[in-house]
């Protein structure tokens, strides 16, 4: 197993709390669906947004960290497919289907099998 630096470690478990609270951010987005949008639902979508846009810059990072490790290289790429799947569904925004649905049937079950996935080969370096 390679070694962290330091600065690598803090960067790897903020990114594991960041793929935590977007779990968590899109269980409330689902279970605020269909109601009229408050202004905390905005809120959490856009922090939704911008968590997106940090876990991919950090993926930059991390190619290079896990250079060797093909299951965590394989790992980083899927997240694309998650993009591509958000992209597919109009993002957060109103669509043909229910947006509960769209929630609980697409997004959130996609995200959990690649947050799953990645932090398999997460864990090992957060543990030591």
């Amino acid at each position: 197993m390679m070694r962290l630096k330091e600065e690598e470690f803090l960067v790897l478990q903020q990114y594991n709390g960041l793929l935590e609270s977007l779990e968590e951010a899109f269980l409330y987005l689902c279970d605020n669906a269909g109601q009229p949008e408050s202004s905390a639902v905005k809120k959490v979508k856009e922090n939704s947004y911008l968590a997106i846009s940090k876990i991919a810059e950090t993926h930059v990072f991390m190619v290079n960290w896990f250079s060797h490790d093909e299951a965590a290289l394989r790992a980083i790429g899927q997240f694309e497919g998650f993009i591509d799947e958000l992209e597919s569904l109009g993002h957060f925004s109103a669509h043909p289907i229910n947006e509960k649905e769209v929630f609980s049937t697409y997004l959130i079950p996609a995200f959990e099998e690649w947050k799953v996935d990645m932090q398999k080969q997460l864990l090992p370096f957060l543990t030591h």
